[in-house]
Formats: C-alpha cells, sequence, structure tokens
C-alpha cells in the first residue's frame, strides 16, 4: 500500500491530496485534506470512498471516478456544478468549494484526487458580484434622480407662477421663466439683487425689516405685495414664502412662489362695480315705480283742475304749466330706467343711414360754428329696429361732449360716420366683444380732436353720477349705455390726453321690410262701463275722476281678487278694463286671465309704473290688450280707451 510518507511533499502543498486504489479504498490523505476536513488519516485510510463520503456515491459522480479507476482520462469536478466532492466544513457551517481533478497514475495503480480549494476566489467574486449589483443600482438610482430632476426643473421653469430661490440673506439664487416675463429682470441681472431691495414696493413702512425677521424665524408668510419690474413699473402679486432647511434643521434658503394677480383684482373690480350697477338699478326702478305712482295721479288732478277753470286764463296758463313740468319730470324718469336699461322701447324699423343724415341737421344746431361738423358715409342697407327717440338723444349725448372737449381748440372738428362692422380693422375691439363675430353690425363712430381723456377717466365715463363737469349730472353717458344695451347693442370709447376721443357704437342690423302704414278712423264711445283696478288710492281716485270726466262709467277694484270678485257678478257688463301690473294678492295679469275665462273678448289695458320691459313678454301674448306706461297722458288715454272699445263691437 502507498503511503503518505513516501511522498513528505505532499503535507507542504496548498492543494488537498487524496489517492484511492482500484477498489476505490483511499490510500493517501495528506495533511491539508486533516485540516480541512477536521479526519486524520488513521480515521480515512483504508475506508471506502463511496462510503465514507456519500456525495463521491452519486450516479454521476462515481460513474466518472470509476472511469478513471479504469484507466481512462482525468476527469474535473468544478466547483460551479458540483460545488464539492469530499465535504470540507467551514467554522460559519458553509462548506468549502473547490475543484476536484483525478487523474489515474498507472505506475502506483492509484487514482489522485487533486482539491484545489477556491471558497475565497468564490468569495470575492460574490462580493464584486454584490457591489458590482449595488454600484448598478446605485447609478440606476442616480439616473432616476437625474431624470426627476430634470423633469422637476422644467416643470418649475414652465410654471405660470414666478419662482425664486434665495439664500438665508436674501440673494437671489434661482428664478424661473415665469419671473423673468413677470419682471423683465434677467437671468445675467439675479447676481446683482436682492429680494427685499429690488423687488418688494415699500407699500407699507417696514414691511421689509417685518419680513426679513419673519423668515429669520423660519416662519412662512403669505400676503400680496406690490412688485417692481425693471423698467420701474409695478404689479400686484399674490406671494407665498417659505424656508429652506438641511439635514440638521438649518435654514439655507427660501423658496418665493409669486403669481400675478393684477387681471384677477382687474376682474374683481368690475365685478364689484356691476354689483354697484345692479344695486342701483334696482333703487332707480323701485323709485321710478313710487315717482310714476305719484305722477299718475298729479297728472289726472291736473287735467281735471283744467278743466275746471277755463273761465279763469291765468290760473288755467299755470295748470298748463304745471303739467309740462309733469311731464318733463316723466321723461327724468324715462332717463332713468334708460340708464337702468329698464326704458320702455317704440321701436320700430328704420334705416340708420337716413337716420344719421336727419340726426347731423339735428346735430348742427347744438356745434358752435368754429367746429367743424364732418359726416362720412359707406353705402349700404342698415335697417334697425329699435327706438329712434332715444337713439337720438345718445348721440346728441355723444355730440355734446364732444363740442364740450373741443372747447378752446383750434381748427375743432367732429367727425360722424357709419360703415358696416369690419372684424380686420378692428381686432382689438373683436378680442374685447367676441358677440361682434355673429350676426351683422353697423358701426356708427363719432370722433373729436379735442382734449382726450386719460385711461382713468375713460374707464368712469359711462359709470352713473360720475361727471368731470361742474354742472354735469352724470346721467348722460350713463343713459347711452343702457340704451345701447337695451338695443342689444355695444358702445365703447376709445381716447388719450391730447388725442381726442373716439366712441364706437355697433347696434345689429336686420334685413330692411316694407312697412305699409293704414289710415284708421276711430269712433269714440263715451258710454263705456270701466273696471279700474289699482292698489294705489293715489292713482286710483284721480284716475277714476279724469276717465268720468270723458264720459266713461268707472267702478273701482283695489287689487286682483277684488276685480275678479266685481267681474264675476256681471261680466257681460264690462267694456273694458284697466288694470294696474304689480299688486298684492293677485297682480294684474293673472286678475285679467281670470276674468278671461268668463270673458275671452274683453279688451284689457295694463298699466305699470315699473319697467315695461319687465312685464312686456307676459303681456305679449294676451290678445285684444296693451301695455302703457304711468303716468300716462289723459289724451292717449281716451284715444287707447276708444280705439280698443270699438274695434270689440265692430
Amino acid at each position: 500500500m502507498i503511503r503518505a510518507e513516501q511522498f513528505p511533499l505532499l503535507d507542504h502543498i496548498s492543494s488537498g491530496i487524496v489517492a484511492i486504489d482500484r477498489q476505490a479504498n483511499i490510500v493517501l490523505w495528506n495533511a491539508r485534506m486533516e485540516q480541512w476536513c477536521g479526519l486524520n488519516r488513521d480515521e480515512v485510510l483504508g475506508c471506502n470512498l463511496f462510503r465514507r463520503f456519500p456525495e463521491t456515491a452519486m450516479d454521476k459522480v462515481r460513474q466518472r471516478i470509476e472511469q478513471v479507476l479504469a484507466g481512462g482520462p482525468p476527469v474535473i469536478f468544478s466547483s460551479q456544478l458540483h460545488h464539492h466532492l469530499i465535504a470540507c466544513p467551514l467554522a460559519n457551517g458553509a462548506y468549502r468549494t473547490h475543484t476536484s481533478t483525478i487523474t489515474w497514475l498507472e505506475q502506483f495503480g492509484i487514482a489522485l484526487f487533486s482539491i484545489q480549494d477556491q471558497t475565497e476566489e468564490h468569495k470575492l467574486i460574490a462580493q464584486y458580484k454584490e457591489s458590482t449589483r449595488k454600484l448598478h443600482a446605485q447609478l440606476e438610482l442616480l439616473r432616476t434622480l437625474e431624470r426627476e430632476k430634470l423633469q422637476l426643473s422644467a416643470a418649475i421653469d414652465q410654471a405660470g407662477e414666478a419662482i425664486v430661490i434665495t439664500d438665508h440673506h436674501g440673494h437671489i439664487a434661482y428664478i424661473n421663466r415665469a419671473f423673468i416675463q413677470q419682471t423683465g429682470w434677467s437671468q445675467d441681472d439675479i447676481s446683482t439683487l436682492m429680494i427685499y431691495d429690488a423687488l418688494f414696493e415699500e407699500n407699507q413702512p417696514g414691511f421689509t425689516r417685518q419680513l426679513k425677521q419673519l423668515l429669520n424665524d423660519g416662519q412662512t408668510w403669505q400676503g400680496r405685495q406690490s412688485i417692481m419690474r425693471k423698467d420701474g413699473s409695478s404689479f400686484t402679486a399674490s406671494i407665498s414664502i417659505a424656508p429652506i432647511s438641511d439635514e440638521v434643521g438649518k435654514i439655507t434658503h427660501h423658496i418665493i412662489i409669486q403669481e400675478d394677480i393684477s387681471g384677477q383684482l382687474t376682474m374683481e373690480e368690475k365685478f364689484r362695480h356691476t354689483q354697484k350697477q345692479e344695486a342701483l338699478i334696482t333703487l332707480v326702478g323701485g323709485i321710478a315705480h313710487d315717482f310714476n305712482n305719484l305722477l299718475a295721479g298729479l297728472v289726472g288732478q291736473l287735467y281735471l283742475a283744467s278743466r275746471e277753470v277755463k273761465d279763469m286764463p291765468k290760473t288755467a296758463e299755470r295748470l298748463k304749466k304745471a303739467q309740462t313740468i309733469t311731464q318733463e319730470a316723466a321723461e327724468i324718469v324715462s332717463q332713468l330706467l334708460t340708464f337702468a336699461r329698464q326704458g320702455e322701447h317704440h321701436a320700430k324699423e328704420f334705416p340708420l343711414d337716413s337716420f344719421i343724415k336727419e340726426f347731423i341737421k339735428l346735430a348742427r344746431h347744438s356745434v358752435p360754428e368754429n367746429i367743424a361738423l364732418i359726416p362720412d358715409f359707406e353705402p349700404g342697407a342698415y335697417a334697425f329696429r329699435g327706438d329712434a327717440d332715444q337713439l337720438q338723444q345718445v348721440l346728441l349725448n355723444i355730440v355734446q361732449n364732444a363740442v364740450d372737449a373741443c372747447q378752446g381748440r383750434d381748427h375743432g372738428r367732429i367727425d360722424i360716420g357709419l360703415f358696416p362692422f369690419n372684424s380686420a380693422e378692428h381686432a382689438q375691439l373683436l378680442q374685447k366683444y367676441p358677440v361682434l363675430r355673429h350676426g351683422n353690425f353697423a358701426h356708427i363712430i363719432i370722433r373729436d380732436n379735442g382734449k382726450g381723456m386719460p385711461a382713468d377717466v375713460a374707464d368712469k365715463i359711462f359709470d352713473p353720477f360720475f361727471s368731470t363737469k361742474q354742472l354735469g349730472s352724470g346721467l348722460g353717458l350713463a343713459m347711452a349705455m343702457g340704451c345701447i344695451r337695451n338695443h342689444h347693442g355695444i358702445i365703447d370709447v376709445e381716447s388719450r390726453p391730447g388725442a381726442g376721443a373716439c366712441f364706437h357704437l355697433f347696434l345689429p342690423t336686420m334685413a330692411p321690410k316694407q312697412v305699409v302704414e293704414t289710415a284708421s278712423v276711430i269712433e269714440h264711445s263715451h258710454a263705456a262701463n270701466i273696471l279700474l283696478v289699482d292698489d294705489d288710492a293715489r292713482v286710483l281716485e284721480p284716475t277714476k275722476e279724469l276717465l268720468e270726466s270723458m264720459g266713461y262709467v268707472v267702478t273701482l277694484a283695489k287689487d286682483g281678487e277684488k276685480a275678479c270678485q266685481i267681474f264675476e257678478l256681471q261680466p257681460e257688463q264690462w267694456d273694458i278694463v284697466i288694470t294696474d301690473m304689480v299688486m298684492p294678492r293677485m297682480n294684474g295679469l293673472e286678475a285679467s286671465l281670470k276674468m278671461r275665462q268668463l270673458r275671452p273678448d274683453i279688451p284689457i289695458i295694463y298699466a305699470t309704473g315699473y319697467d315695461p320691459s319687465l312685464v312686456t313678454d307676459n303681456t305679449r301674448n294676451v290678445e285684444n290688450s296693451k301695455l302703457i306706461s304711468k303716468p300716462f297722458n289723459p289724451d292717449e288715454l281716451d284715444r287707447l280707451i276708444t280705439e280698443m272699445v270699438v274695434k270689440r263691437e265692430g
């Protein structure tokens, strides 16, 4: 038997050496194997390899070992495929990984196992793989962070709000694109800027000092502040400032988010202005109703008194003047309603070009000779439906303002033009009033070369009671605005100090229609029975006397319910019903419709002291009815009653 003493050098090499004979009995076991396996030679020599180390007895392993024992070529068992043939435990419970080479030594009749320990190599490889994996993961994380950083940077740069980052002392370190657009400061400028000195306009004493203290204390701040642009102008911004801290909580920077809210403030101001206008409109409507009722009673009393003093010429003349003054008061109420976009329309269709030509003839009487009045027309069809009297008053108000603006100017001039609306020439107006894109509009221009107006005045000239004249009422242009809007049109003004003013009126036009006027002969019927309905005694009593003086038989009802009760007793008795529209318990429309159930042919006159346009839609569908406004002209009322009664009888 071969013994280890025959090969003393085998105990000094780094490899493990094992030899087996043809029967697979272990005949050689060197010192390295003793160290690795913890088995000395006496424990393993003479033992069968397959029984002592079961791993070698596996079919595929044993078959290859037996091939070597039969004189076959060497075989190698790698650590990757077989891990180990002979288990060599480590202190941590694992096993050494090694590569085993088995060679048949014919001269000795043994198969020699040369075992190379690769545990440390595999450990280093595993560590290398783990380090490589971690490095790849870290690189991927860095790439992800870089992508997120680029996305965040792009998002911040594209944000609509200005974003500024400053150091703890207020020096600007970063600005985004919106900041440049808002302020005009560039990237090259920011190195010289401090947020407190260059940007915040000092509206309140000590503002920057208080802000610095808040930020030094690590507090946030929100509010509105005026921001200075590079060109010296300013705008109002909504600002939020917050501290940025490092990993130990020390404040290193501040972030400022700034939104330009100038447009929002303008919209808020317009909204508040609109609310004031609506409140004023409501107030005007209520005042006009009460005032119209008073005037209705006064007109009736004056009419009756004038009939009773025919033998007193001076008194009759005074009463006539009082009637004229009353009518003027009614016209003032009408103007108030027009300003409130509530004025009654006496609408008819007429061509605007003929209207403007006639208006210029009228306007020449109010324009001094030293101011030229120049007409300018473009031929075309300008069929318009509206109230010619109201439109004439609007144009007169504008011309009078132009005359005042030209006073004291050399070569004063007022141009009045009429053209089809041209969207290409007035792109700004089209942007301001998108409704002009739809439909056809006539464009009336009144331009002067007077002293002009600053922007703050031009913005207010259509406001009620705003006037730059010491004796002005401030209702002229407000009434003009209401009238044009009531005609579904638009009025606008362009002006600059020293450059005159230009008023633009856009009125919707329509296809012209031929109007055929028919004459009618109205017979007077003085025996008509009238049911008069009104909840205001100041109107009811004088109107009753007025109608009775005309020869009518009048029965009174103080509200709609009482009127229906009276009407139901003898429906055929009545020739016509005159009723107020707005009454408690039951309004005039409800009462009249109830009466119509008993007498479908009964004529009805609706009277209102409110805005007639509010009730026009309700009464338009009631056949054989008319709507009149208080105070009414006695002669016109008499004519209307006679016309409606005769029409029914005919």
